[in-house]
């Protein structure tokens, strides 16, 4: 992987986050109130995983030119791990939350599914390219 595709893919990487902070509002201000915590989660990571394949696959069909599969989930990685990063260190330290409520989103047992986000994330780039060699 070159260090164009990692460029790119940061830079759509951060269009992502951008997208993931307007659904966290959308989930807090619209959907909590009208169908409960729960069902609004389970809603907005649906709707969240959509946009990070869209990205996915306007990243790998528009911006990335001689990529392969490796690449693909090499991307897919960097995602994951700057997505996990972001989502502990900002959860943490701006926005206050204690290290067990960041941890209780990845309890899928509690019907958490923000790993389901992860799994689109870490595969998105690989399946959603259109001539996947």
């Amino acid at each position: 992987m070159n260090r164009r595709m990692v460029y790119r893919s940061f830079e759509v990487w951060l269009f992502v986050l951008g997208a993931a902070g307007i659904n966290a509002l959308f989930r807090t201000l619209f959907l909590v109130p009208r169908m409960g915590e729960h069902t609004a989660h389970v809603v907005s990571m649906m709707m969240l995983i959509i946009v990070v394949l869209m990205f996915s696959s306007i990243l790998v069909n528009r911006f990335l030119k001689g990529y392969e599969n490796l690449d693909l989930f090499l991307i897919g990685l960097l995602w994951v791990g700057l997505t996990v990063c972001f989502d502990f260190l900002f959860g943490h330290y701006v926005m206050k939350h204690s290290w067990a409520s960041l941890l209780n989103d990845y309890n899928v047992l509690a019907g958490r599914i923000w790993i389901a986000v992860l799994t689109a994330e870490l595969v998105g780039p690989w399946f959603m390219a259109s001539d996947r060699k």
